[in-house]
């Protein structure tokens, strides 16, 4: 049986210190064997055309900013905290992906993953996109590792643009009984609450009127099935 969580379109706009997120409800899961399915159809024809620098996709979000991180400080969007601990996948406008894993400091592990089969992705030409991830925990087939689809337009089935994973023991999770996922965007200019007393100023930044629209936006704990061979 599939687990899963799906919210309606939502708007999300830079007009407060260049940083906007939302969270899914949490997806439970069955099985440590079992896999997260990420799945987000994104409109970035107003984000990065206006100042917005990466498109953030989150898995297994936990804990929130505070005063034992380099924040110092809550961050508070839609009226939750922003995450301490995570994985995900960010996008940035010249198309690059890239793996991230949150780890409460100041220096999150990063590495791009290389569109292996893929058409070409570029946001300009292709600013409406659908991306998918599924991502596996200690066991099963998708095991200590993360794969993306990124295909044009609003369906999971259209034209491949970005196909490529990344694997190793960094990119894993320990099996929480299910996941929580997000999404968000951020600009040049964000203002941590570290830099204005631990309190985090809403004020207008760089990219005020950078926007995100995401719909069908879901996330699934099911069982492992293909994704590129694997």
């Amino acid at each position: 049986m599939t687990y899963h969580r799906t919210v309606p379109s939502r708007e999300l706009s830079l007009a407060f210190n260049d940083l906007a997120f939302c969270y899914l409800p949490r997806a439970e899961g069955l099985a440590p064997s079992h896999c997260a399915d990420l799945l987000c159809t994104v409109d970035a024809s107003r984000f990065f055309a206006n100042g917005g620098h990466h498109i953030v996709f989150a898995l297994d979000c936990e804990g929130g900013q505070g005063s034992y991180n380099p924040h110092c400080g809550p961050i508070f969007r839609y009226g939750k905290n922003l995450w301490s601990a995570a994985r995900g996948v960010i996008v940035f406008g010249d198309g690059v992906v890239m793996a991230e894993g949150w780890n409460g400091t100041a220096m999150p592990t990063l590495a791009a993953i290389a569109n292996t089969s893929g058409a070409g992705f570029d946001p300009v030409q292709h600013p409406v996109f659908t991306l998918r991830i599924t991502a596996g925990y200690r066991r099963g087939a998708f095991a200590n590792s993360m794969w993306v689809e990124i295909r044009a337009g609003g369906s999971a089935k259209s034209s491949l643009l970005f196909a490529g994973g990344i694997e190793g023991a960094e990119w894993g999770w320990n099996w929480m009984g299910g996941s929580k996922a997000a999404m968000g965007g951020i600009a040049a200019g964000f203002v941590p609450p570290a830099a204005t007393g631990c309190v985090e100023e809403l004020l207008p930044r760089s990219a005020p009127h950078a926007v995100l629209v995401m719909s069908r936006f879901k996330l699934r704990i099911r069982r492992p099935v293909g994704l590129h061979g694997h």
